[in-house]
This record gives C-alpha cells, structure tokens and sequence, in this order.
C-alpha cells in the first residue's frame, strides 16, 4: 500500500475521533481505512490505536508517532507545492471547510462550479459552526470570518462582512421600530450563543457603544436564531451574508442602518504548508473572483 496514504489515513483518523468520520472527509469507504491503518500497524509491528465497539483512542506508540506524521505530511505537502505547476489540470483532494448557513447558500454553488471546471479533482465540503483546528483535521482551506489568531494558518481577505439589525414586518408593527441602540433594551432580541453573549457592539455616528440586549429566546444555531426572526419572534443582529436574500424580499426589515457593527471581514485560510499548492491557491482565487462578480468583493 501507499505509506503516504496509511499516514494521511491515521492522521485522520486521530484527528476525526473514528473510522467512519474518518473516511467520509477522505473520501473513502470505512473498509479502506481500516485497511490502511492495518498496513500501517503491521509494518511497524505496534497498535497505533485502541479500538472498541464504542471508542477509539491512540496508543502510547501512536501518540508518539502522530506529531512525527503530521509534521512529515506537511512537509510533503510544502515540497509538492513548490515545484507543482500553476496552470493545466488540477487533480487530487480538497477539502473545504466552511459555516452552515453560510457554507451551504454561498459555498455550495461555487464548489459545483469550480469542480465543473477541473474535472479530475475531488473536494470534500465540511459545513459546520465549530471552528475546526485545520491542521490537526487535515483541512486545506476554511471560509472564516473574523480575527484570525492562529500563527500557523495563512489568511487571505475576500471580502467585507458586517451584521445588520433586522426583524420582520409582523414583529415591528406589533412591537415598533428602535430608533437608537440604546432603545433595544425594551425588544426580545434574539441571542446567537450560549445564552450569556447578550452585548452587541455598533459603530455609528458617535462612535463606538456596546448595548446589553434582552431577550427570551437564545440558540447556539444561527438558523435557528434567523428561523425566530423571520416567524415574528424578535429581532436579530446578523450577517449580512445570511438575510440579504430576506432583506431584499422584505422578510426582514432592516433597523438602526446608521449603526454597524464592527466589520469582521471573510478570510480564506490554510495551514502554511498547503496554502501555496495550485489546487488551494486556484480555488481561492476562484472563490474571490466569484464573490467579487457578485458584487461582494
């Protein structure tokens, strides 16, 4: 078997916590991996992982051996990138990460396309709300918005990105316009996060405020949190990114449009040794170029 692939695979594997998460990220069928990872145990003549019916956990060999691979991986994939051509066919595996909502209205579409263009690759397109460490989860690109922290990641601005204030007809009419952030104390503002992120940060004509928000109803799922707004059921700070759909059907009227909040712009983001390979670099551009088009650049 391919030692390369038997490393990416139990790299994978440690990373994703199962076999079967495992291969769905890589493309491959729980049979394969498990294969691979046999390879892989029987050459070097020690159990990398623990398994049970019901867990799965790295040896003390393995958690010696994981960071040797990791770090061989990345190597390789720097030492690829440097000498691979920038034009002609692309071919191999990317795997994308990206936020639900967002992932599954803006990202889908332009997955489609650009895989409609190159043929001969394969792309894996992870949507979830948590933010995944890349390295350890053998990610080549994320779609983040935000500050970005981490040292080991190469980040690249697509595009502008802020929050409005919107709510829909029906809960404006029963409960009435805020004039100012300071009025939206007396709304049921709905809350994305755990319940206790209840300060909302504007920029408007004055400058800077933080305003404490109240309200009943609070979810860790912004779908949820924009399902309540379109039934009536308070208002929402959200991106625009998220109700510029609804926004322009008048599902949801936007409020207080003399205040913004901060700009937390989008950003394409790879771990350092994979951001310069031709298939991340095209599909960035690609992405920004699409977005640009669309009149988000």
């Amino acid at each position: 078997m391919d030692r390369v692939r038997e490393m990416e695979v139990f790299a994978q594997v440690a990373a994703s916590g199962s076999l079967s998460a495992a291969a769905r990220v890589l493309g491959l069928s729980v049979g394969a991996v498990s294969k691979n990872l046999a390879a892989l145990e029987g050459r070097l003549g020690t159990r990398l992982l623990l398994r049970t019916t019901r867990s799965l956990s790295l040896s003390a060999e393995g958690e010696a051996f994981l960071p040797r691979v990791r770090a061989l991986l990345a190597d390789l994939a720097e030492a690829e990138a440097s000498v691979a051509a920038d034009e002609g066919p692309l071919s191999g595996f990317l795997r994308v990460t990206a936020s639900a909502a967002f992932g599954r209205t803006h990202m889908a579409p332009l997955v489609a396309e650009f895989l409609r263009l190159h043929p001969g690759l394969r792309l894996h397109l992870l949507l979830t709300d948590t933010i995944l460490d890349l390295v350890e989860g053998n990610v080549d690109v994320a779609l983040r918005f935000g500050v970005l922290a981490d040292s080991r990641l190469v980040a690249r601005r697509l595009a502008p990105n802020w929050r409005v204030v919107c709510a829909s007809p029906a809960y404006l009419d029963r409960v009435g316009r805020p004039h100012s952030p300071a009025e939206l104390a007396r709304h049921e503002c709905l809350v994305i996060g755990d319940g206790n992120e209840r300060v909302w940060h504007f920029v408007g004509p004055d400058g800077d405020t933080a305003v404490r928000v109240g309200g009943r109803l609070a979810s860790n799922n912004g779908e949820v949190v924009h399902a309540w707004a379109l039934d009536g059921l308070g208002v929402v700070l959200k991106s625009v990114w998220d109700v510029e759909g609804d926004l322009a059907a008048g599902r949801l009227v936007p409020v207080l449009q003399e205040w913004r909040s901060p700009d937390t712009a989008l950003h394409a983001v790879s771990p350092a040794a994979r951001a310069r390979a031709p298939r991340v670099r095209r599909f960035v551009d690609f992405v920004a170029a699409q977005l640009a088009a669309r009149g988000h650049g």
